[in-house]
């Protein structure tokens, strides 16, 4: 009987044992797996952030694309219709200087050749207001309507431009490029030249 009493003892020692060591694994696996889905959680979490911040800088990066294009598009716009006012301006110069056929057709392109640069200005003028806006825009309006302003004078009249109604201009056509600079967080870029005092002709910009 001792010897079962003691086979009896030592099983339910035995028992016990293994049933801590299987209760501590079990416990000890439940653990690890949820430290593993914890670890799974944290990291979806920390790839949801990374494409977050990827798609931010993605979009900002596209935003600033479509900014500068639209401001670098409107001052060649600007650039245009400046050249094709001075050379409206020359033709009517020359058409009363000298009335001839060819002067008159001249005149005709010229002022053919300045509307179509109006037109395209006022495209890109409208792309700046959806693209940029504030001060930019603003500056692009004033030059607009200050060249059709003057224009409608010119051929009006037949009155040539100017040295007040060309440096008005000159400011005008400025104060856009430097709206633009601003707009594109261009600094220190220095002063923009005005009139070449030779001539009283509006000079490009350099």
């Amino acid at each position: 009987m001792h010897g079962a009493n003691w086979l009896f003892y030592v099983g339910s020692a035995v028992a016990s044992l293994i049933g801590a060591l299987l209760g501590s694994f079990f416990k000890r696996l439940g653990e690890d797996f949820a430290a593993q889905q914890s670890i799974q959680k944290l990291t979806a979490t920390v790839e949801n952030i990374k494409a977050a911040i990827s798609d931010d800088v993605w979009d900002r990066q596209k935003q600033w694309e479509l900014r500068r294009d639209a401001v670098l598009d409107a001052i060649r716009a600007r650039a245009d219709l400046e050249a094709a006012l001075v050379n409206l301006n020359s033709w009517l110069s020359a058409s009363e200087k000298t009335p001839t056929d060819k002067a008159d057709a001249e005149l005709s392109a010229a002022s053919q050749g300045f509307r179509s640069s109006r037109t395209s200005f006022r495209r890109a003028h409208l792309i700046a207001d959806l693209a940029v806006g504030g001060q930019f825009s603003n500056a692009m309006s004033a030059y607009f309507l200050l060249t059709g302003a003057v224009v409608r004078d010119m051929t009006r009249q037949r009155a040539f431009l100017d040295s007040a109604k060309s440096k008005e201009l000159a400011l005008s056509g400025n104060n856009v490029i430097l709206s633009a600079r601003q707009a594109l967080g261009i600094k220190d870029a220095g002063e923009l030249p005005l009139l070449d005092d030779s001539n009283g002709q509006l000079t490009p910009d350099h």
